[in-house]
């Protein structure tokens, strides 16, 4: 049975979860599927699967201050303690890919196409979606999968420096799902998507 743990918030709860998540995936049943299923090079590089690690180098102070800088706002305390504990990460909750502190960018400049065809006359109903994507950050990667994304709106739960977080999968035909912070997305997602035998592997 999984204990039940805060999600990370600091930098030394961010190295602990990510050691936990790390280990577990490394041996779940999902990832002997995918290996037999020759699916595994997608999860994961063959140097991370050689090192027994899904992540990078934590960023550094100045990167993190740089791309603050490109983006004209101070990141969320989680997702900026996240980068500090490792600057990006594979396969994150059995899903999509952190992307490194360098290459995150506005959701508008990632994907254009899709808001301004939402903008377009008698595509009203979209108004609100296309305000809120529009103030987003597109952290994730899904690296030729099913089209999803891990989103931060920049001005959500402003009281306490927090940004609401979203997983969103357009093909689905959903709406983008809010999670309180980066934090509770990351870990909520984890939990929901582990199957049973393969939960706090350590």
């Amino acid at each position: 049975m999984t204990t039940s743990v805060p999600s990370p918030s600091t930098v030394v709860e961010w190295r602990e979860f990510l050691r936990r998540y790390n280990s577990e995936f490394l041996n779940s049943s999902y990832l002997r599927r995918a290996e037999a299923e020759g699916r595994a090079k997608w999860l994961m590089t063959e140097g991370q699967r050689q090192a027994g690690w899904l992540g990078h180098e934590p960023a550094s102070e100045e990167a993190i201050l740089a791309t603050e800088a490109r983006l004209g706002v101070a990141l969320p305390p989680t997702y900026r303690n996240f980068l500090l504990a490792g600057n990006g990460w594979s396969s994150m909750a059995y899903s999509l890919d952190l992307v490194k502190v360098e290459e995150i960018g506005w959701f508008s400049e990632a994907d254009p196409g899709l808001l301004a065809a939402w903008s377009e006359p008698g595509m009203e109903d979209f108004a609100d979606w296309v305000t809120l994507l529009k103030r987003c950050v597109l952290i994730s990667n899904d690296d030729g999968g099913s089209g999803g994304n891990w989103l931060l709106h920049v001005d959500g739960n402003a009281e306490n420096s927090e940004w609401t977080a979203y997983e969103w999968w357009p093909g689905d035909g959903s709406d983008p799902e809010p999670f309180d912070n980066f934090a509770v997305l990351v870990d909520s997602l984890w939990k929901a998507t582990a199957e049973p035998e393969d939960k706090d592997v350590v």
